[in-house]
């Protein structure tokens, strides 16, 4: 994916995304309000947390967004709809390739997340309150605002960006753009991290045992191959639809 980005500031652009990202956080509420019931009194009421927790991402995405925007100029990664819808810029053809590879990753890919969580079932120990298998429907669906907008934010505009960038000046500093191979590198690391970080939820679920641990990431990181690579390829747009698709997939259907 290449860009005729000069070097601009990306400010608009970045509080846009940190707009969306934040909503994305706003959306993911209700289903982590049911992961993790309040006990006892609350600091504040409700709406004012999720407000609270939203405004929080949204003031870090500032900052991590304009990393991964202004890094991912040099380098060839950018998110060039959302840029020329807030430039006013000439809209860019979209790529049916990618849109169709995009869908296609996000469809196979929840079904074949929830064929692994199945098979990962009978080895997996009891969950710490059966409450984790009683939520709506409406909040499964909602939640995949989060992982479609915000975490491909934090995961690929920032962290695979930075990955990438980081690669480059090591080891590859006499090149004008890094190799494949340093953006493959960043993708699977992205991707191991995208997984690790879901662990804390994982303990919250069933507690901390190599099975749990090595579910969870696997489950996690498979598809952020794919992700980084539409990313890479197309844009961070590419990246938001496939992971959206297969967020609906995973938690309509499977249930998670």
């Amino acid at each position: 994916m290449t860009t005729n980005t000069s070097n601009k500031h990306h400010l608009r652009l970045t509080l846009f995304w940190a707009l969306l990202g934040s909503l994305g956080t706003l959306a993911l509420f209700p289903y982590a309000l049911s992961l993790n019931p309040p006990l006892g009194q609350l600091p504040a009421p409700l709406p004012v947390i999720a407000i609270t927790s939203a405004l929080q991402t949204g003031i870090l995405l500032i900052l991590l967004s304009w990393i991964g925007l202004r890094l991912g100029n040099s380098m060839g990664l950018d998110t060039p709809l959302a840029r020329a819808l807030v430039y006013r810029q000439p809209f860019p053809t979209l790529s049916q390739s990618a849109i169709k590879t995009a869908l296609i990753v996000g469809g196979i890919g929840g079904i074949f997340l929830i064929g692994l969580s199945l098979a990962f079932k009978p080895w997996m120990p009891s969950m710490s309150s059966p409450t984790q298998l009683k939520i709506d429907l409406w909040k499964r669906l909602l939640a995949s605002f989060y992982g479609g907008i915000t975490e491909e934010l934090l995961l690929r505009l920032f962290g695979m960006t930075l990955i990438s960038w980081l690669l480059w000046k090591l080891f590859q500093r006499n090149r004008y753009k890094p190799s494949g191979l340093i953006f493959w590198l960043a993708i699977v690391a992205a991707a191991i991290l995208f997984g690790v970080a879901h662990l804390p939820v994982a303990a919250n679920i069933w507690g901390l045992t190599p099975i749990v641990i090595f579910r969870t990431i696997l489950l996690n990181a498979l598809l952020g191959i794919p992700f980084g690579f539409l990313y890479w390829r197309w844009g961070l747009e590419y990246a938001m639809l496939s992971h959206f698709v297969a967020d609906l997939v995973f938690q309509g259907i499977g249930g998670s």
